[in-house]
């Protein structure tokens, strides 16, 4: 029996080939896309002013859940975060994008818990290094803090897409914009314009600092998706 030719009725084949008459092969099957892991590290340590943490995870996780991206997107949370906690979290999840919630200090960052309860900064060196050792993979880095400009300024060197807090921000407004930026990405829109969706959230309920926020991002990241759901 000859080589077998898949082919139509009538289909003149030569070699001695043997002309199958059924159906054509299935097409490939197009690859499953990657899932990608958004991080929601957070912190507020006992004797703080205590920040609605809890409705801001609520609000990113609901954008993403009843999104188009949902299939694309998981939500991980790494609560009560201290200092040893951020290398191991960030080797175990190896996000795309990575959020922090809780206070900033104007001189020293982000705050996390220490040992005792009380608050520990993250060095601003040290933050920006680790994000240069483990940013592979990593698109974007939303310090969701008061003061956390300066710092944002410093990962934006080794991470293409970096949000900060010019000065204090409101609980409200914390929320707000987490609520608007992440209703934009799980939507496939682009990072500059889900931050501006975010801005125009703020503009909509009549916050009163829609201008804290701050996307920084070198050429071409801002334009481009966390997800691409075309």
């Amino acid at each position: 029996m000859g080589d077998i030719v898949f082919g139509r009725k009538g289909d003149t084949v030569y070699g001695g080939k043997t002309v199958n008459y059924g159906s054509a092969p299935p097409p490939a099957a197009r690859p499953v896309p990657a899932r990608g892991t958004i991080l929601l590290l957070s912190a507020n340590a006992d004797d703080q002013r205590q920040l609605a943490l809890d409705q801001e995870r609520r609000a990113i996780d609901q954008e993403v859940a009843h999104s188009r991206a949902a299939g694309r997107l998981d939500v991980r949370t790494a609560d009560a975060l201290r200092l040893d906690d951020l290398q191991r979290v960030l080797l175990r999840h190896r996000p795309v994008l990575a959020h922090f919630s809780g206070h900033g200090h104007p001189r020293d960052g982000i705050q996390v818990v220490g040992r005792d309860g009380w608050p520990r900064s993250v060095p601003p060196r040290a933050l920006r290094d680790l994000f240069a050792i483990l940013g592979e993979g990593l698109r974007c880095v939303v310090l969701n803090a008061c003061h956390t400009d300066e710092q944002a300024e410093a990962i934006a060197a080794h991470v293409p897409c970096v949000v900060g807090m010019r000065r204090q921000v409101f609980d409200d407004t914390a929320i707000l914009f987490a609520t608007g930026f992440y209703r934009g990405l799980a939507d496939g829109r682009s990072f500059r314009t889900s931050f501006e969706l975010a801005r125009n959230g703020l503009d909509l309920h009549d916050a009163p600092d829609p201008d804290v926020p701050r996307l920084i991002a070198r050429a071409g990241a801002a334009d481009r998706p966390l997800v691409d759901l075309r």
